[in-house]
């Protein structure tokens, strides 16, 4: 049909339609059948006119309504009361038996801190800290047993209590990624330290006094570590339990489903900061009715939020208690080498291909790169035992470990320079790699023909890490998009490091500003996730796996220093070797971009095609 026959066919439907799109008060049932059809006709348009005004006039036609229709609109105040109203408490309803489970697991954590202190009077020391039971006895034979809730200001100790509530929380919804294990260990902590401490003023004659006065702001306090535990379990369980969906899957709807019941903690986190700052400091000038109603009625709040009311929302909504989730799906994408990326393009194409070949860098990382790293780890901590042996930051141990500042020795140098080039190699292979089976012999194969120049340039980056000052790393990150092509020109080239060293400053100078972007926002993204590791407000997971493995081995252990820190050393392989891989890949897209600015490639490509028919859309009124 010609362009023209098209248009008087149809323009009285097109102009009916524009005419009630633009009218609120419209038969739906009118407006709906007519947007079928118009999306018909832009359909047609766009295979027999693609390149005509009529394709441009129906496309912008409706997608105005599409637009209208479902646009992001400003969330009602509606949206807010559902949450607390139904959203939290179906959530809970549907955590109601790991909200048991860290309750009674709690309970027995308090027993046994009760009976701990019972037969040993020494054990409440051990767990509260000498300093804190020197300082309570002082207050107590001054007559102010409770005295250490009046010692600071009202404002600042609501900010720093609020904060460790939170911290304490956090921690115990965070360790249901390591299994459960870690939510059980805050538990269990947290529950002996409140039965040590209730049963140490009960040998002093002051249990009563005592439960007046904690549980003032206890009630929250306690109440949202038991509940952020019951969010941890739901996280873990998701990873333990994952039924018909891949762990990762599994993991992602768990742990959405447990922060929805963590975020419901924030306004008892805020109430219990303050009352512990602003009501506790005064439990000796409070009547015993007066507190008790305070502690009486802020249970009664906890259990008819988050016991009873779920019952009753989830007998409300029956068909709402089971969620199905559905996986979301990423269509797979042909990756074109040849383009010129922007900053954005470079980082967006690294992170799809990265998802897409993680299952294969895995393999190869864990079969290969991981075992020998596990051996070099090993010899280190065989020559170096005696640093290891001592209670260091982070960077000490850091330091030791990879033989930086005055920890350096050859051997270091030349050892982690070999998993290094391997993790290099295994960026550049999975790439371009499209074969699923025998991936590592192919990979062994692959970095048996360039593992000498990559090893070059790995041992450059390591010893650059070493020796230079940290101030000069960051005027070093400057020449960061001439160095980054040297990976790329040593594999896509097949060439020898020297000839790379001497290509890359002609080379990275064609796109320097984009890739110095692209660079930076590599740096960005290894800087937010070491954060994820070591933190100042020590929630990362090592503060985490730290503070679990110190408790519970302390005792046991004359070394445990040692062994935490072998435990933290995993951590930081996964670590390196994930962004490692993001930079190699990142560091080809960038080689292939600035490629395409010289040689055109691509370019050219396209004009080969330019102007030849696509058959599949060809009739016979195309050449009328």
């Amino acid at each position: 049909m010609k362009e023209t026959d098209f248009i008087k066919q149809n323009k009285k439907k097109w102009a009916r339609f524009e005419k009630l799109s633009l009218n609120k008060n419209n038969d739906p049932d009118e407006v709906s059948q007519l947007f079928t059809e118009i999306t018909e006709d832009l359909s047609y348009a766009r295979t027999f006119y693609p390149r005509r005004s009529v394709r441009v006039y129906l496309n912008q036609l409706s997608q105005r309504v599409f637009t209208s229709l479902y646009k992001q609109r400003k969330q009602p105040l509606g949206s807010f009361v559902k949450f607390w109203t139904e959203t939290v408490p179906l959530e809970v309803y549907r955590a109601r038996y790991n909200m048991l489970t860290a309750f009674l697991f709690f309970v027995l954590a308090a027993i046994v801190g009760v009976i701990s202190t019972e037969y040993d009077p020494d054990f409440a020391s051990i767990v509260l800290g000498d300093g804190y039971i020197e300082m309570t006895e002082a207050n107590i034979e001054a007559g102010k047993p409770m005295d250490v809730y009046g010692d600071s200001p009202g404002g600042s100790m609501f900010f720093q209590i609020t904060f460790n509530n939170i911290r304490v929380a956090f921690l115990a919804f965070a360790g249901g990624i390591l299994f459960t294990l870690g939510t059980f260990w805050v538990l269990l902590s947290n529950g002996i330290m409140v039965g040590a401490f209730q049963w140490w003023f009960k040998a002093k004659g002051l249990l009563f006094t005592t439960f007046l006065t904690i549980w003032i702001h206890g009630a929250f306090e306690i109440s949202a570590i038991v509940i952020a535990g019951a969010a941890g379990l739901t996280v873990g369980n998701g990873l333990i339990f994952p039924r018909s969906y891949s762990r990762v899957q599994s993991l992602i709807f768990s742990a959405k489903r447990g922060l929805t019941i963590l975020l419901s903690l924030v306004p008892v986190f805020i109430m219990a900061g303050a009352l512990e700052s602003f009501v506790t400091r005064w439990y000796q000038e409070m009547p015993t009715f007066v507190k008790l109603t305070i502690i009486l009625v802020s249970f009664s709040l906890i259990i008819a939020y988050y016991v009873i009311y779920p019952f009753i929302v989830a007998r409300r909504y029956p068909e709402k208690i089971e969620v199905v989730e559905v996986p979301r799906y990423i269509p797979q994408r042909k990756m074109n080498w040849f383009k010129i990326r922007k900053p954005g393009e470079v980082f967006t194409d690294t992170f799809t291909l990265m998802i897409a070949k993680m299952s294969k860098l895995s393999r190869i990382f864990f079969s290969l790169i991981f075992p020998l790293a596990v051996i070099l780890t090993i010899i280190v901590f065989a020559w170096d035992w005696s640093r290891f042996n001592h209670s260091y930051y982070w960077y000490h141990s850091f330091g030791i470990l990879f033989g930086t500042g005055r920890y350096f020795e050859y051997y270091k140098l030349l050892g982690w320079a070999v998993p290094l080039a391997m993790i290099v190699a295994a960026g550049f292979f999975v790439m371009k790699d499209e074969e699923e089976d025998r991936v590592l012999s192919r990979f062994i194969k692959f970095l048996g023909k360039h593992f000498i120049w990559i090893y070059m340039y790995a041992l450059m980056l390591f010893a650059i890490f070493i020796f230079t000052p940290g101030i000069l790393l960051v005027f070093l990150a400057l020449i960061g998009p001439f160095i980054n092509m040297i990976p790329a020109i040593i594999i896509e080239e097949n060439t020898n490091f020297f000839t790379a060293f001497g290509r890359c400053f002609d080379l990275g100078k064609g796109g320097y500003g984009d890739g110095l972007v692209a660079f930076m926002a590599l740096i960005a993204v290894s800087v937010i996730f070491f954060f994820l590791l070591h933190n100042p407000m020590e929630m990362g997971i090592i503060f985490i796996l730290d503070d679990f493995l110190e408790q519970a081995i302390i005792t046991s252990f004359d070394d445990y220093a040692v062994i935490i820190q072998a435990f933290n050393v995993f951590f930081y392989m996964l670590y390196f070797f994930f962004i490692i891989s993001i930079a190699m890949i990142s560091f080809g897209m960038s080689y292939h971009s600035v490629q395409e600015r010289k040689t055109a490639k691509g370019l050219y490509q396209r004009l080969d095609k330019f102007g030849k028919r696509n058959r599949n859309f060809e009739t016979k009124l195309d050449f009328e």
